[in-house]
């Protein structure tokens, strides 16, 4: 099913760029998708600092708003026509950001682009972020995230914590929608099992 849904996704991108030049009309906008995870279930002890998250970073690979598959051990490819709605990294940002806060885990949580002074920040770099679609495999999101937490209340700032939490979620289809479903639960896994971890850090 995956190699020939992936067959129709070129046959058709060609097919519709072909076309638009024939008839000297724009190519057609590509369909877009936004990341949710889950509301979060853990109401964790509230640790007594604010918190900032910093700015997600995408490793390059996987920075651009079109969704990646994975086809084989080196190839990849961006769907065009299957896009997120905004930039992955500014988009997961928020994501974990309005999680956090809703998760109790802090005193308060702050988006990147807040300069209110806080006692700690929350660095996460996402290295992983594709649709494993290989022949002779289950489809799958996979995620992968390190994270940092950096003290700034001492003289000067340390990285009091860090760690790398990564999630491949089995989905029912190789398909765009159900990997950017996918991609939403293991999200949500990924800030359980941070939120976990945080929770019992020093």
């Amino acid at each position: 099913m995956t190699s020939v849904w992936l067959r129709w996704l070129f046959v058709l991108g060609l097919g519709l760029q072909l076309s638009a030049c024939a008839i000297g009309k724009p190519a057609p906008q590509a369909t877009t998708y936004v990341l949710e995870p889950p509301a979060p279930a853990l109401r964790a002890a509230r640790r007594p600092e604010t918190l900032r998250l910093g700015k997600v970073r995408v490793t390059p690979a996987f920075a651009g708003r079109e969704l990646v598959f994975r086809l084989d051990d080196v190839r990849y490819v961006a769907d065009f026509y299957n896009a997120f709605l905004a930039e992955p990294g500014a988009m997961i940002g928020v994501a974990m950001a309005q999680w956090l806060e809703a998760s109790g885990l802090f005193k308060a949580v702050m988006q990147a682009d807040i300069g209110t002074r806080v006692d700690v920040v929350l660095e996460a770099r996402v290295t992983e972020l594709y649709g494993d679609f290989r022949p002779g495999r289950s489809p799958a999101a996979v995620m992968r995230v390190q994270f940092a937490l950096v003290d700034l209340t001492g003289v000067s700032t340390q990285v009091s914590w860090q760690q790398t939490i990564g999630r491949r979620i089995a989905v029912p289809e190789a398909s765009p929608e159900a990997l950017v479903r996918g991609y939403g639960q293991a999200l949500g896994d990924i800030l359980m099992e941070l939120a976990a971890v945080l929770e019992k850090a020093d």
